[in-house]
């Protein structure tokens, strides 16, 4: 049961918040790396949000991930558990 909540409570993060996240993981790249990111994508990973860069040369590039207990922390509107 722990799973399925847990995904269900980042599928609201991200259906609500997803735009804001990416928005604000773009604003806190130095300007030299931003240069070479195109997009940001996220996906529900169960217990995290999988954080990747796409570049400018079309490769990919996995950021740090941002765990559930984070999301719970920063978005309560979504109430974010297990």
């Amino acid at each position: 049961m722990g799973s399925s909540s847990a995904m269900s409570s980042i599928a609201r993060v991200l259906e609500t918040h997803g735009e804001e996240i990416e928005q604000e993981l773009l604003q806190r790249l130095s300007r030299e790396t931003k240069g070479l990111v195109t997009d940001v994508q996220l996906e529900n990973n169960v217990y995290e949000i999988t954080v990747t860069a796409v570049l400018t040369n079309g490769t990919y590039l996995a950021l740090r991930p941002i765990d559930i207990d984070t999301l719970a922390q920063d978005y309560p509107d979504c109430k974010v558990g297990y």
